[in-house]
């Protein structure tokens, strides 16, 4: 039955976000996993993350502001700061290396999932919670895909946020179906981060 499964190895160490930070803190979850360390306020101030300026605050770093949460995260939008990502590698001297594929430009998803975690790839899932019927949230969201069961297409996720558990499941055609841009003009899909 444990056949099924591939999980990255060795397995994430679940990370809180800051606020707003999700982009900043999955990167420090792979990060993490293969024995760097740069801080989430670090990795916020190179992404160019946009906050509230209530929640200033909250971090020792100047970052740039934003009038409303709705306009809060990566300034760039999804799938568009993989050259700031391979910048903040190349900065910090480690040997990764990032790639963007919108989900439209992927024609087997379930391939793509099993052949990065069967060499030890990580996988950023983006997606738009409206994708998955999660009314209240009106934002997009990014997790690491830390496993996948190949017999029922079920894809466990590691979370960053601070009110999701760390870990949930979710079918990868749920996931799919909230990359689409439908939701708020933005394509989104996966970051493919994998050493150089």
């Amino acid at each position: 039955m444990m056949d099924n499964i591939i999980k990255i190895k060795p397995m994430y160490q679940p990370l809180v976000q800051m606020p707003y930070c999700c982009a900043a803190c999955v990167l420090q979850w792979i990060l993490h996993r293969r024995g760097y360390w740069v801080d989430q306020e670090i990795i916020a101030k190179e992404l160019k993350i946009k906050i509230p300026k209530k929640h200033q605050k909250s971090f020792s770093v100047k970052l740039p502001l934003c009038k409303t949460a709705k306009d809060a995260g990566p300034t760039l939008g999804p799938l568009k700061d993989v050259k700031i990502i391979n910048n903040i590698f190349k900065k910090y001297k480690i040997y990764l290396t990032a790639k963007a594929y919108p989900i439209s430009k992927i024609k087997n998803p379930k391939k793509i999932v099993i052949e990065n975690l069967n060499v030890g790839n990580d996988l950023i899932a983006i997606f738009h919670w409206k994708g998955l019927k999660k009314k209240k949230w009106n934002w997009a969201h990014r997790t690491v895909v830390a496993e996948f069961n190949t017999k029922n297409n079920i894809v466990t996720l590691g979370d960053p946020g601070y009110d999701t558990p760390k870990y949930w499941k979710i079918s990868l055609n749920k996931l799919i179906i909230a990359m689409n841009k439908k939701y708020d003009g933005w394509e989104r899909g996966f970051y493919i981060i994998k050493s150089r």
